[in-house]
Order: structure tokens, then sequence, then C-alpha cells
């Protein structure tokens, strides 16, 4: 049976996408992030669990710009 799949602007196959931030100290804080895609096409919309420690990084990293 064929179908006709709707093209959308979004990332597939779904690639691991990574998430970086900066320590207190300044060392790199790296984790991969398997749910996520493109919400608008220069944005990116990611489904992350808030107890990462980059997760919490960067919400402090962005509370305190």
């Amino acid at each position: 049976m064929r179908k006709n799949i709707k093209t959308t602007e979004a990332i597939f196959p779904m690639p691991v996408l990574m998430i970086a931030t900066y320590n207190e100290d300044g060392s790199v804080d790296v984790m991969n992030a398997a749910w996520g895609t493109m919400l608008e096409r220069d944005q990116v919309i990611l489904n992350l669990t808030e107890t990462h420690k980059t997760v919490k990084t960067s919400k402090k990293e962005k509370l305190s710009q």
C-alpha cells in the first residue's frame, strides 16, 4: 500500500543531540539528549529531565544572565 507522507521541518531520523554547559570551575559538562526536534526553522526543542546536572547548570546560567 502506498501512502503520501507530508513533509515537515524536523530532524529525522532522530539524532542524538549534544548539550554542553560550563561548570562553575570552567570545565565543560556535556550530555546527550535523545528527545529533541525542530520547533521552527531556527529553533530546536528538547525534552530533558530536570535531574540531569547539565539541565540544572543550564537553568542556573540562564537565571544569572
